[in-house]
């Protein structure tokens, strides 16, 4: 099996579209939909509070043709958003793959964050792409001392097959962003193919030394004598085979909670 990289002419204008809540990059032949909100709305304008993510993206081409694979992933949070995993379990990579869904469940479920699902198209030599779908998990979990999030995709068909997406995490300071999430997708999925379309709910509230904390965390950034904000929640640079690259901000709005 092998991972095909069809060429693309690159347009040198870079189209983003914000519609239905939707985020659209379109480049050339390759467009990029994302969409991502958060829950509840209404948010302290000083401190955090617990939220919910909920994320869909989708990778296809405007002529319905195979998209070249997509090699690398960036991820950048908002300042305004916290990720706390203090007292958190932690899941390590030899728990979770390889194997099933059940497998890491039954391993890890104390350290999940986040489920979903994902859709990928396999290739195979000189045979039209197949299509499949499956499960979608992501763990809080460590290599050596460094935390990371581990996202565990398992599908059957055309056959029983887990990969693992280690997402390295960096704090960053001064800026719009203060969390950046990265990782690489070859190196997790080999040349199985690629996975073109997610839905994923992150949230994960839980008790740590008679405190509630919750994994993930926000603010409203409203200015003084305003209820409202708008603000970049977050920032995706998507990187693909053939050297092609675009990024995209998605652009959210909160009220200030009483």
């Amino acid at each position: 099996m092998r991972a095909k990289a069809g060429a693309l002419t690159l347009a040198l204008a870079l189209l983003i579209v914000a519609a239905a809540g939707a985020t659209v990059i379109q480049q050339g032949n390759l467009r990029v939909t994302v969409r991502a909100q958060v829950a509840p709305n209404k948010l302290p304008r000083t401190g955090t509070a617990p939220i919910a993510v909920f994320i869909a993206g989708h990778v296809g081409s405007v002529d319905g043709k195979v998209p070249p694979q997509l090699r690398e992933m960036t991820i950048k949070v908002n300042r305004h958003g916290l990720l706390q995993s203090k007292g958190l379990p932690t899941c390590s990579r030899p728990e979770i793959q390889p194997g099933s869904t059940e497998h890491a469940l039954d391993n890890c479920a104390d350290a999940l964050i986040g489920s979903g699902r994902f859709w990928a198209s396999v290739i195979f030599p000189d045979q039209a792409p197949y299509k499949t779908t499956g499960r979608l998990l992501v763990f809080n979990g460590k290599v050596g001392k460094r935390a990371v999030l581990f996202a565990h995709i398992y599908t059957t068909q055309p056959f029983g097959s887990s990969f693992v997406l280690t997402f390295a995490i960096k704090r960053t300071t001064g800026g719009t962003y203060g969390t950046e999430l990265s990782t690489a997708l070859p190196k997790a999925l080999g040349n199985w193919g690629f996975v073109d379309r997610i839905k994923l709910t992150l949230r994960r509230k839980y008790d740590y030394r008679g405190q509630k904390l919750s994994y993930f965390n926000a603010g409203c950034p409203a200015p003084k004598g305003t209820k409202t904000a708008s603000y970049p929640l977050a920032l995706a640079t998507l990187s693909f085979a053939g050297n092609q690259e675009i990024s995209a901000t998605v652009q959210k709005s909160c009220v200030v909670a009483e």
